[in-house]
């Protein structure tokens, strides 16, 4: 569990990564097709999910997360919502019908509007 404000890898061990055969707008900003690693900024009322080009082999180092913010393509902030029970395991999914992303983590859910 990564402190607000704090650089996450988004997931366990390797940092998630994210691809796309389209180009996406996400928060009015225009992610191109390809594959990204997913990392994100936890706070309370808020999120920062960051979409980066740089592949790592591993997401932590002894000094923190790895991410190189200069090859971050896109950031958005997307508001917490809280869960009415607990998500036990970190769950990525797709809402087709938003259509979005989201995710969930113990009593706290984000979604990331794609279009």
């Amino acid at each position: 569990m990564e402190p607000y404000g704090k650089v996450w890898r988004t997931g366990a061990n390797e940092a998630t990564t994210f691809t796309t055969n389209k180009d996406l707008t996400i928060g009015g900003k225009n992610l191109p097709a390809g594959k990204y690693t997913l990392w994100t900024i936890p706070n309370k009322e808020k999120w920062t999910v960051i979409f980066n080009s740089k592949m790592y082999s591993w997401g932590v180092s002894f000094g923190g997360a790895s991410r190189e913010a200069a090859a971050d393509v896109l950031q958005v902030e997307v508001p917490v919502e809280t869960l009415p029970a607990v998500q036990e395991q970190f769950l990525i999914s797709f809402d087709e019908a938003v259509p979005a992303m989201v995710l969930a983590w113990d009593m706290t859910k984000i979604t990331v509007p794609l279009k």
